[in-house]
């Protein structure tokens, strides 16, 4: 009888412990989501990425990333980052067998934070899905909406500046003739954009720094209606402050094409270079588009029309 028993326990074992190494993944895939900030947007594309990925994943703030387990990184293959700060620590605190995608950042931020650390950092590392628009896109949306336009403008600031060359050449490219003014933190915006706007037939929104943003929104709406020209902005708030026209990505489509990089990393072994969202969504101020005139196709046309233009 305690033979058959010992006999039963350690089969018993043994297909314990067999079902215990099966469980155990030979490389196991973990990957880590920093955030930048507590904030909600920040946790939308988080818990978007989390609920959608087969990978495991993990949340944290960045400022925990440096003092992250070695045992835990050992595991990770992926780092996610969300904003700027959050890219900016994975980028500071290299890890050599860690890949970065950095979302919800803009281009500006990124390739500085690319062409800064890039004697200490792998480039081939690291990717990312910018914040904003592509000015193509922009200019585009501008030709779709005011076919007879001639002339199109836009403001630069500090950080904005670097789409300048794009601005020129893609408004050239749409048949526009191109203006641009950049706006110092000691000027007034109303003497920089008046003349700015009033020389053009539409007006394109480029976002900067979170003080060139406000400043510039508040005057630029002014100026465009009482000159009757449109204004195409960069996010819902725009639109709904009167601009005729908004373009941007919302939270839920930076993480779904975040995913997109995730899976080819995770598929094929590569991370996709930079880019912009492919995903990304239009509102249309009515009431402004009566004021000025303007019959606008539905927001299902324009999509369609701007998918075909690409980034």
């Amino acid at each position: 009888m305690g033979t058959k028993t010992g006999k039963y326990l350690k089969r018993k074992y043994l297909t314990l412990l067999i079902l215990m190494l099966i469980s155990i993944p030979v490389s196991a895939k973990e990957m880590l989501i920093l955030l930048s900030e507590n904030h909600a947007v920040h946790n939308t594309v988080a818990q978007y990425i989390e609920k959608n990925t087969l990978l495991r994943a993990r949340i944290e703030t960045y400022e925990n990333y440096p003092y992250i387990s070695t045992n835990f990184m050992d595991t990770v293959q992926i780092v996610v980052t969300v904003g700027a700060r959050a890219c900016e620590t994975a980028v500071i605190h290299h890890k050599v067998n860690v890949h970065v995608i950095c979302t919800l950042i803009p281009l500006q931020a990124y390739k500085t934070l690319i062409n800064t650390h890039q004697h200490t950092i792998n480039a081939p590392q690291y990717s990312a899905i910018y914040l904003d628009q592509p000015i193509k896109r922009k200019v585009a949306l501008s030709r779709i909406i005011a076919p007879n336009a001639t002339s199109i403008s836009t403001l630069f600031g500090q950080s904005s500046v670097i789409h300048r060359e794009d601005f020129e050449r893609h408004g050239e490219a749409f048949g526009f003739n191109t203006h641009h003014s950049f706006l110092h933190e000691s000027q007034n915006p109303v003497q920089v954009l008046t003349p700015l706007i009033q020389r053009s037939d539409i007006f394109i929104a480029i976002p900067d720094n979170a003080h060139f943003n406000r400043s510039v929104a508040r005057w630029a709406l002014y100026i465009t209606l009482r000159n009757k020209i449109p204004l195409i902005g960069f996010s819902e708030n725009y639109s709904e402050a009167g601009a005729v026209i908004s373009l941007y990505s919302t939270p839920e489509q930076l993480a779904s094409e975040t995913l997109n990089k995730i899976r080819t990393f995770t598929q094929e072994g590569y991370l996709e270079k930079p880019s912009y969202s492919n995903q990304f969504t239009i509102k249309i101020n009515r009431a402004t588009a009566r004021t000025l005139r303007l019959d606008l196709p539905t927001t299902e046309e324009l999509f369609l029309l701007l998918q075909e233009v690409g980034q």
